[in-house]
């Protein structure tokens, strides 16, 4: 792979991955995808067992997001970029890989949530920056950074570093937990490769048992013509191409989770539909099932990070088909929000499988017929899990469909978000899905749409709203 914003160096098992963006080496949308692509070589790699963090040079590991960026760019990509800094992290932080960040300089805002993922933190002895100076722009941290120090280092402590938005020392990070170890200057980098490479040699034998299989992916490359993109009119739509038949399916997700991202930044997308009608996302054991499957824990890894973006996509997606899915495309039905299924006589009693050890499946346990393994296509389609397509050309008519959530028609934003305050508030306790309505309605409510709707009511006239 090609480094533009990562340097990539393999110590025996341990690979360096250094932040190369100077002056201040800030995350910026095309540094964090390309730190997403080389994790996930790496994840793939049996004989890597951790990756060490650092920045470039004595001076920064990481000046946090880049606000040049944030500045020019539009309320939407920063919105996106946010949600996807933050996907990042939580994919890097689940690793079975240990991570450790070599803070070798300043490091502030996000460059820190970088660090706070990692399983150990060493800093450089020196004088410079540790902290979250957010609240002086007006913000927070975002990406998780509230919930993993206030989880470090307390409350308390939490509190006090991110409401007066000041800096530690190297030495104080330590005396608070925010650091493990504070070490010279002298050969700083490669004393903290020593460390991590001592623990690597104690990573116990099996830790990365089912692993083994996945040796080839660490080499997998992009495979052009999987997927063929589309906007009609306010919706993007995703279609697998008929080489994805013969394709590993790693790679199949690669191209489809790069399409998911360029659509969620595009500010004229309000919906996405995901076209399975020529294409499927196969699975690499046709022999067993995907649970039973050799090959499964890395691909059903990345398989639910990526449909997870789905999920947390706070805009509409559908999913279109016309077969009985394989267990990992059930997987995918299972994060769309609407599926859409254009079923004949005999495929409507054809029995789709259910894989009872998704734990996407206890969302739909309320409209999913009381079946253990298998159900009957038709019996999905009178549940409401499917809605069934009566017309020549069914993705036509799915895309008209989803119009009803499209400006003008639909507030997109307002649609998204609640979908979010569902499906994310679902997941958690009560209380917390009440937080979530609370500040997702907030925001609404200062919203372009928001007045444009409660205006139109009050005029009797139909609302013309714009997806803000």
């Amino acid at each position: 792979m090609e480094s533009q914003f990562i340097n990539c160096v393999i110590h025996d098992e341990v690979a360096v991955l250094e932040l190369d963006d100077p002056s201040a080496n800030t995350l910026t949308y095309h540094l964090l995808r390309e730190l997403e692509d080389r994790f996930l070589c790496l994840e793939g790699n049996p004989n890597i067992k951790g990756i060490m963090f650092t920045g470039k040079g004595e001076k920064f590991f990481s000046g946090g997001v880049n606000i040049g960026m944030l500045l020019t760019a539009g309320e939407k990509h920063n919105s996106h970029f946010i949600l996807y800094a933050a996907e990042v992290l939580d994919y890097i932080q689940s690793s079975e890989k240990f991570v450790v960040a070599a803070i070798n300089g300043n490091i502030t805002g996000g460059g820190l949530e970088l660090a706070l993922i990692s399983d150990h933190r060493l800093s450089v002895e020196g004088d410079y920056n540790i902290g979250f100076p957010e609240v002086r722009l007006g913000v927070i941290p975002g990406m998780g950074g509230t919930q993993r120090l206030s989880r470090l280092v307390g409350p308390q402590v939490a509190l006090e570093l991110i409401t007066k938005g000041e800096f530690v020392s190297p030495k104080n990070a330590k005396k608070i937990g925010l650091v493990d170890k504070v070490f010279k200057q002298e050969n700083f980098k490669e004393r903290a490769l020593e460390y991590a490479q001592y623990v690597a040699r104690n990573v116990p034998a099996n830790h990365y048992k089912g692993y083994e299989a996945y040796d080839e992916i660490a080499a997998q490359q992009v495979v052009d013509g999987l997927v063929t993109t589309e906007i009609f009119n306010g919706i993007g739509s995703i279609k697998l191409t008929a080489k994805t038949f013969d394709t590993h399916p790693m790679s199949v997700l690669i191209a489809m989770n790069d399409a998911l991202l360029s659509f969620r930044i595009d500010e004229d997308i309000h919906a996405v539909l995901i076209d399975l009608n020529d294409g499927a996302i196969n699975g690499v054991d046709t022999e067993h099932s995907l649970a039973e499957s050799k090959c499964c824990p890395l691909l059903m890894r990345y398989a639910r990070h990526v449909f997870s973006r789905i999920d947390g996509y706070p805009r509409i997606v559908g999913l279109y088909s016309q077969r009985i899915l394989n267990d990992l495309e059930f997987e995918l039905a299972l994060a769309c929000d609407y599926r859409f299924v254009k079923i004949d006589d005999q495929l409507a009693n054809d029995k789709q499988t259910l894989n009872q050890d998704s734990p996407s499946l206890a969302r739909f346990e309320k409209i999913l017929p009381n079946k253990t393994d298998e159900c009957p296509l038709n019996e999905l389609v009178e549940s409401g899990f499917y809605t069934s397509v009566h017309s020549s050309d069914g993705v036509a008519w799915a895309l008209d469909w989803l119009h009803q959530f499209v400006p003008p028609m639909g507030a997109g934003q307002a649609i998204g978000y609640a979908k979010l305050s569902i499906t994310r508030g679902y997941q958690g306790p009560l209380s917390a899905g009440l937080m979530l309505e609370r500040h997702l309605q907030e925001q609404l409510f200062v919203a372009q749409d928001a007045k444009e709707g409660m205006s139109a009511y009050v005029e009797k006239r139909t609302p013309n709203f714009c997806g803000a």
